[in-house]
């Protein structure tokens, strides 16, 4: 069975939203991805990312996740966003590692603020509105 990489930006990166989505956590490692840049969806309590030249992203990258598995967390991103294939780093010293990662759908990039975005200030809001998939 072939398993995929995922680098996370987001909600992904909580143990919590992923047991909830696919049925277990994922292990994973810090990383980055250049060429993009993070910031609040307007009118949500989640991020989006967006193509920036020399800005980074800094998240997570998420090993092990079945064809199954992207698929349900494909329905959980909902139309705003696109799974697309990314390279990102682990280091300064890694090379780079291919893998997927959501962007921000074409017709929703303007709703990406210059407000950040960051875990912490997800939990402290209470991690509302944002888990609505059911599978």
């Amino acid at each position: 069975m072939k398993q995929h990489a995922l680098f996370a930006y987001g909600t992904l990166q909580l143990p919590e939203i992923t047991e909830r989505i696919i049925g277990r956590t994922l292990p994973g490692d810090a990383a980055w991805l250049d060429g993009y840049r993070c910031g609040l969806v307007a009118r949500a309590n989640f991020p989006g990312i967006t193509a920036a030249p020399h800005c980074r992203v800094p998240g997570t990258l998420l090993y092990g996740v079945t064809q199954a598995e992207l698929e349900h967390l494909d329905r959980y991103e909902g139309e705003l966003y696109r799974r697309v294939r990314t390279e990102v780093r682990l280091s300064e010293q890694d090379s780079l590692i291919q893998c997927w990662v959501y962007v921000i759908a074409a017709w929703a990039q303007a709703r990406v603020t210059d407000t950040p975005w960051t875990i912490e200030w997800y939990r402290q809001q209470g991690m509302k509105g944002r888990l609505t998939y059911r599978y």
